[in-house]
C-alpha cells in the first residue's frame, strides 16, 4: 500500500508541475511574446526548472514535505533544511528522475530511498499513525 500511495503521491506532484509550468509559461510570453530563437526556449526551459525548484525547496524547507505529500501523510526527515543543502538535493533530484523507472524501483530495494538519497540519512517515511503535537 505504501508504495502505491507514493506512486499516486508523485502523479499529484507531476499536476502540480504542470500548473507551476503553466504560470511561468504565461508570464513568459507576456514578456517575450515568442519563442523565436533557441535562446529563449532554453531561457523558458531554464526558469520553468527554476520554479519547479523554488517550489520544492521552499516546500521542504518549511514543512519537510510537498502538498501531495501532506495530503498523502508522507513526509522527509532531511539530513540539513539549509538552503544550500536542500538547493544541492533540488539538483541531484532533478538528475536522477531522469530515469524515473529505475529510480523508483530504487525505492522498493533501499527502504523508502531514492538514487538521490544514497549517501545520506534522508528517507520518506509514512506519519498517518504519527501522533501529532498540539
Amino acid at each position: 500500500m505504501f508504495y502505491i500511495r507514493l506512486l499516486v503521491v508523485l502523479l499529484y506532484e507531476l499536476l502540480l508541475l504542470i500548473a507551476i509550468s503553466f504560470v511561468v509559461g504565461f508570464v513568459f510570453l507576456i514578456f517575450f511574446d515568442s519563442f523565436e530563437n533557441d535562446l529563449l526556449r532554453y531561457l523558458h526551459q531554464f526558469l520553468i526548472w527554476a520554479a519547479w525548484g523554488a517550489y520544492f525547496v521552499i516546500s521542504w524547507k518549511k514543512f519537510g514535505q510537498t502538498l501531495p505529500m501532506r495530503s498523502w501523510k508522507f513526509k522527509i526527515n532531511l539530513e540539513s533544511i539549509s538552503y544550500k543543502y536542500l538547493l544541492l538535493r533540488y539538483i541531484k533530484v532533478s538528475i536522477f528522475w531522469i530515469f524515473f523507472p529505475i529510480n523508483f524501483l530504487a525505492v522498493l530495494v533501499l527502504k523508502n530511498k531514492f538514487l538521490h538519497d544514497i549517501k545520506t540519512q534522508n528517507q520518506i517515511i509514512d506519519v498517518r499513525n504519527k501522533p501529532s503535537n498540539k
